[in-house]
């Protein structure tokens, strides 16, 4: 019954902080309209994953003065409304979430930005719409390794999404690396952890089950120190990102 009553909150929490956020955001220009997609997006993921009992942590500190690429692992459904409850970003989504039912009226929303998976950062509105929401003060977030994994290890990051800030003189790689550190308060160890990934064969709502049956979970979000972009290509920064974030990663798995 608990897992029901998480389930409709979950939906109650996405579809009314999206419609408000549709409404409200009619009444402002451009140049307003990407912050307070943010701004309220923050605060609905901050809902909902209370309600759904997660709760986290940050080590490190984040760049707000800064226009930031974020880069992070992916282990789950719910990773990138566990980072905005966070932090103040806009996702990068492949370009057929925009017409998925109800997810795609949230998309749009919080003003995800799409791009086609075959495409990805070839076009240069793509690219500039990246730079702008950064420029505004809404940092971007992308999961370069492209998938989800159990998070023990970092799949290849891809390069596509470093086009964006290659070479920008203003712009910055901020490296993540996040993962549960407890489960209904019970540490966890290197191998139990694996319980809140999608790494096995399921649909997105599948996992999004499996994790409201597991109770509470507490996360910790490690933040690397900040990599300029302006002097590299996009295969250079994805490199230099990825070792980044494997650092933060073995220092996680050295704490537990």
């Amino acid at each position: 019954m608990m897992r029901v009553f998480k389930a409709i909150r979950f939906l109650f929490v996405m579809v009314g902080y999206s419609l408000h956020m549709l409404l409200a955001g009619r009444s402002l220009d451009d140049s307003r309209r990407p912050w307070h997609s943010a701004r309220r997006q923050r605060a609905g993921s901050e809902a909902l994953t209370k309600g759904l009992g997660f709760t986290s942590e940050v080590r490190g500190s984040f760049p707000e003065d800064k226009p930031s690429l974020i880069v992070a692992n992916h282990i789950g459904t719910l990773d990138p409304w566990l980072l905005a409850s966070q932090f103040h970003v806009a996702f990068v989504a492949k370009a057929e979430m925009r017409s998925w039912p109800v997810i795609g009226m949230v998309c749009r929303a919080v003003g995800i930005i799409f791009a086609h998976r075959k495409n990805v950062m070839k076009t240069s509105g793509t690219v500039n719409e990246i730079r702008d929401r950064m420029r505004s003060g809404v940092s971007v977030l992308i999961f370069p390794e492209g998938t989800t994994s159990n998070g023990q290890q970092l799949l290849p990051f891809k390069t596509g999404g470093f086009e964006a800030v290659a070479g920008m003189q203003d712009g910055y790689i901020v490296p993540m690396y996040f993962h549960v550190r407890t489960i209904n308060g019970q540490r966890v160890t290197t191998e139990t952890r694996e319980t809140v990934t999608w790494s096995n064969p399921q649909g997105m709502f599948a996992n999004i089950w499996h994790l409201l049956r597991l109770g509470t979970l507490h996360f910790v979000i490690r933040i690397g120190e900040p990599i300029p972009a302006s002097g590299g290509n996009r295969k250079e920064l994805a490199r230099s990102a990825q070792e980044a974030v494997q650092q933060l990663m073995d220092e996680e798995i050295a704490e537990l």
